[in-house]
């Protein structure tokens, strides 16, 4: 009689645990199909960006590291497009054209400026995406003294290849 309690018990536990396995699987939905990113013509946006202030090396980058040297920095979904290892003086715009990385829907610049050690004012860094002459995203981000000045400029651009000024 034990046995068959015993025998019982495991195939209402197992039985049970099997099922509800089964049942949790059926139900699952499909894996999703990730989907296809259509490149933008590079050629056809230009990146502008004007510091406050004059860049320089960051003074508390590791040795030796790769980022010990950059006073700007520019990435697009987490591709480098932009590197400047040397100062860039105040007030002056540096435009790069073109601008590679850059896909129909949503997309993310990502800049990076480090001013000079011992700064004493706040500072700033204007970032404007345009294609042609006409601006698809303008953001200003903002350092306090001395502070590394980074940030993330979101934006979409449309199957026609126009960015809605829609900032996320």
């Amino acid at each position: 009689m034990r046995f068959l309690l015993v025998a019982t018990i495991w195939l209402v536990l197992i039985g049970g645990l099997s099922l509800y396995s089964y049942q949790r699987d059926r139900h699952r939905p499909s894996p999703a199909v990730p989907e296809k990113l259509t490149e933008a013509p590079a050629q056809a946006y230009t990146l502008e960006l004007t510091p406050s202030f004059p860049t320089a090396a960051d003074p508390f980058a590791l040795k030796g590291g790769a980022n010990q040297a950059a006073t700007l920095l520019v990435r697009v979904a987490d591709r480098e497009i932009y590197r400047s290892d040397r100062s860039l003086p105040a007030g002056v715009t540096k435009s790069l054209t073109p601008v590679p990385g850059l896909v129909l829907g949503h997309n993310e610049i990502y800049v990076r400026a480090v001013p000079p050690q011992g700064e004493t004012r706040d500072h700033a860094l204007r970032v404007r995406i345009l294609q042609g002459g006409r601006v698809i995203a303008d953001q200003t981000f903002w350092g306090e003294k001395g502070a590394v000045v980074a940030g993330t400029v979101p934006f979409e651009l449309t199957g026609a290849g126009e960015g809605s000024h829609e900032q996320r």
